[in-house]
């Protein structure tokens, strides 16, 4: 039986097969292509087919590069693939390969959604004439909770301080609802508020629009809601995709921090990930090295009191299709990387993992 390769066209084999390998991302999902063009590129899909049966898939983001007419394409948390074989994964880069020739793409990163140190991974990416390049363009580790077991034993699992923040909310009157459209402009609100007090970038409007329709109407997303006296105090949108589930984004309010609303949200989030069938709930970002001079080591702390653990995941791998622009283009991602981190150090600022 050969092994062909193709651009995929329907949403739904799509889904049904990167939902099924291990370590399935949202990233891959056909939902998350459709955004591609909110985030300044396109998304192209390329699926490799035996008998016109998926056995491998790869989603790839074409991105300009700005002010040369060129691209860079980018695969996030993929390829998706029962087995690193390097016949599969082989033919899915010949097939970017075609596809950066047709967009003038200066070269491909690709960040395998694969704990890091796998070997049959590692061995079949090298093979294949890629290596590891820095820095990632996203958080290369996560902290994931494992929440086949009933909510006693899940809240038996956590710090007591997590347990009884939960429970103090509640006490408090703090309430959680899922939001519909209708609520969309206060969470945004919320959301900006959040951004300038922790320093963090924040899409346009309508990009956060476009990916909460997108995902709540394949049925998997939800906004919850933390309201306090009747004000919105805090709120996390979740996103579930295989057997897994991710807290998206967080909003928190600057007033009415004592009431630890976003211990219940979280409690909550965890709750409605049950319900759907999830075994994990992935709170996504945590520093690489769990240490007080990291970036997001306060987050990482308060994700830890609800149990679970760090998954880091592979080193984001390259491959040149112009070698002497990628390699400009790589030193001039890498050294504006490096000036931030010197900035942020001069500044007495906690350091960062991710470009």
């Amino acid at each position: 039986m050969t092994l062909t390769v193709r651009g995929w066209d329907d949403p739904v084999t799509w889904n049904d097969f990167t939902a099924s390998v291990p370590m399935a991302h949202f990233q891959q999902s056909w939902q998350w292509g459709e955004l591609a063009p909110e985030l300044g590129g396109q998304a192209v899909r390329l699926g490799a087919a035996r008998d016109g049966e998926l056995t491998g898939a790869m989603q790839i983001f074409v991105n300009p590069v700005a002010h040369t007419g060129s691209t860079m394409l980018y695969v996030p948390r993929g390829p998706a693939v029962h087995q690193p074989d390097v016949v599969t994964i082989g033919a899915l880069l010949r097939g970017a390969r075609d596809v950066g020739a047709d967009t003038g793409a200066l070269g491909l990163r690709l960040e395998p959604s694969a704990p890091a140190g796998n070997a049959c991974w590692e061995r079949s990416l090298r093979t294949l004439g890629l290596y590891p390049t820095f820095p990632p363009s996203q958080p290369r580790s996560s902290w994931v909770l494992d929440i086949s077991p009933d909510e006693d034993a899940l809240l038996a699992g956590m710090k007591s301080k997590t347990r009884y923040n939960i429970r103090l909310a509640a006490r408090k009157g703090v309430t959680v609802t899922e939001g519909t459209d209708a609520d969309f402009d206060e969470f945004y609100a919320l959301l900006r508020e959040t951004a300038e007090r922790d320093d963090f970038f924040v899409h346009r409007e309508d990009v956060y629009r476009r990916m909460f329709a997108l995902f709540r109407e394949a049925g998997m997303f939800a906004l919850l809601l933390a309201r306090y006296q009747g004000r919105l105090i805090a709120a996390v949108t979740l996103v579930r995709f295989g057997p897994t589930c991710w807290y998206l984004h967080g909003a928190s309010s600057n007033v009415d921090r004592n009431v630890m609303a976003p211990y219940l949200l979280q409690w909550e989030g965890i709750r409605w990930a049950k319900g759907q069938g999830c075994r994990e709930y992935d709170f996504r970002a945590v520093p690489d090295l769990l240490r007080p001079d990291q970036d997001m080591y306060g987050v990482y702390r308060f994700k830890e009191g609800f149990g679970g653990h760090q998954l880091t995941t592979m080193h984001t791998y390259a491959q040149a299709y112009r070698p002497g622009l990628f390699g400009l283009w790589q030193l001039f991602f890498s050294g504006r990387f490096a000036l931030g981190q010197w900035q942020r150090r001069r500044h007495c600022l906690p350091v960062r993992q991710f470009a």
